[in-house]
């Protein structure tokens, strides 16, 4: 940038001080009509290069101020032309992922964020969002390590389930059930005696988390989430341990994150983040995430995005899903295939997860 050069002057005795400072005032300006039109020139030069890149900028303004050169950039006008570019570039269509121009998504979807934004194309070809293409299926992740059924798909059906802090692994009641008929008191899959209080649960935990593993760390943001083995709650670090093992993969974590900023007790609520935590636990076959984004869906008056989803959970075993579309149903919202797929689908899973073991070990938990 070019600017006004200042100097300090010497004024002899002979001279007059008037005709001294008369002298340097048109100076001075013809210092200044030389910067204005040398700045004018380079603004001008500037403009034809961008020109040439195809990027339209208007030409730089030169303001005098009090004797100063003041350049009146175009910032906040090219600023906004940037922005609306990204507005652009970033209207990415949820089901064939290329970046569109506005022209090519109805009203509607432009209204809708990215990952349930389809374009004209896509729509019309009756292409699947990505979100829907993903999490179909249960991971080997949801299977008990030893009798290789997949476990319960929800926290409601905890109680069917045990885990196991030697190995960080969950293992099924039918299992558990299985081993200590067998007179087996230590863990049935890595046959680890069982921690003697919550201090050695804690020690092994730790050492888990020390190692790296994204399952113990998992695990010991739930203990400072409810206060476990004799931590204090910590709403704050479990937070911090949820983010950390939610970006190693652990999609329980995302879903525990989605549910912390969707309820706004712990941290700000923020529904937009709480929704994009509950879409990667989903794709990823988190089931009870999965159900989540249907009721937020369903609330929004997305009645077709709100059916997909909980099409899917009800498949892989979710009974409350199924109850809402045999609702949706009832209402019109639904036809009779989607309830009849859903209702197969469901029992199809629910006998995936059966084994006599499981059955029996159900049973003594009811009559406790």
């Amino acid at each position: 940038m070019v600017g006004v050069r200042s100097s300090r002057f010497y004024i002899a005795p002979h001279v007059d001080v008037e005709d001294f400072i008369l002298q340097s005032a048109q100076r001075g300006s013809q210092r200044q009509q030389l910067d204005c039109q040398e700045i004018k020139t380079a603004g001008e030069s500037r403009g034809e290069q961008n020109g040439k890149r195809g990027a339209a900028r208007r030409r730089t303004d030169v303001v005098l101020v009090v004797g100063h050169v003041v350049r009146a950039s175009a910032g906040v006008e090219h600023g906004q032309r940037l922005e609306a570019h990204r507005c652009i570039a970033d209207m990415i269509c949820g089901a064939c992922e290329r970046n569109l121009p506005e022209g090519a998504y109805s009203g509607e979807q432009r209204g809708r964020r990215q990952s349930i934004r389809r374009c004209e194309e896509c729509v019309a070809g009756g292409n699947q969002l990505v979100l829907m293409k993903k999490g179909r299926t249960r991971s080997e992740e949801d299977e008990c390590p030893i009798c290789n059924l997949p476990l319960p798909p929800t926290v409601a059906d905890s109680q069917q389930s045990v885990f196991r802090v030697c190995c960080m692994t969950t293992v099924c009641s039918g299992c558990d059930l299985a081993a200590a008929k067998r007179g087996m008191d230590d863990c049935p899959f890595c046959r680890t005696p069982p921690p003697a209080d919550g201090s050695q649960c804690l020690a092994m935990i730790q050492k888990r988390v020390d190692a790296g593993d994204p399952r113990a760390i998992f695990n010991l943001a739930n203990s400072y989430d409810c206060g476990r083995y004799g931590l204090e709650k910590d709403a704050t670090r479990a937070v911090e341990l949820f983010e950390l093992a939610a970006e190693l993969g652990v999609k329980e974590a995302h879903y525990n994150l989605g549910c912390t900023y969707d309820e706004g007790t712990v941290v700000e609520k923020d529904i937009a983040r709480a929704i994009r935590h509950w879409e990667a636990a989903a794709m990823s076959g988190h089931v009870a995430a999965r159900f989540n984004l249907g009721g937020k869906e369903y609330k929004a008056g997305n009645y077709d995005l709100a059916l997909q989803h909980w099409l899917i959970s009800a498949k892989l075993g979710h009974e409350v899903s199924l109850n809402n579309i045999k609702h949706m149903f009832v209402k019109g919202l639904a036809t009779k295939a989607d309830y009849a797929g859903a209702l197969r689908g469901y029992q199809s899973a629910t006998e995936e997860m059966s084994s006599p073991d499981r059955n029996e070990a159900k049973t003594r938990w009811v009559r406790k």
